[in-house]
């Protein structure tokens, strides 16, 4: 519902913080195909999200905190590396490309 009156507001500045938390798959994709959708009609949209998954999948930029300063920026594919998402996220990461799109898949190191 929230969602639907910023989107009303035609607001050519969106800000999110979180919006696909707590959601399914089916609704967090729906919610970031409209922010992209807005970007590409020219709005400014930044997200907040913390699933560098879903910001590598829809994510024109990136920007990378670590304790409270950007540790990278860029396009996803520069800033999503195993080495600085493992030093960030103070856990052992892999980064795997898409097959099909290329997009960073990004999973939890573990052993088999």
């Amino acid at each position: 519902m929230a969602l639907a009156r910023v989107l009303a507001q035609r607001a050519p500045l969106l800000l999110f913080d979180e919006p696909t938390a707590a959601l399914d798959l089916r609704h967090q994709e729906l919610v970031l195909r409209v922010c992209r959708e807005r970007a590409h009609a020219g709005d400014a949209v930044v997200v907040v999200l913390h699933d560098p998954g879903l910001a590598a999948a829809h994510a024109h930029r990136v920007a990378l905190l670590c304790a409270g300063r950007v540790a990278a920026h860029g396009r996803p594919a520069e800033v999503f590396t195993d080495a600085l998402l493992t030093g960030v996220c103070r856990q052992p990461v892999e980064v795997f490309p898409h097959p099909r799109t290329g997009a960073a898949l990004i999973t939890p190191k573990r052993d088999a």
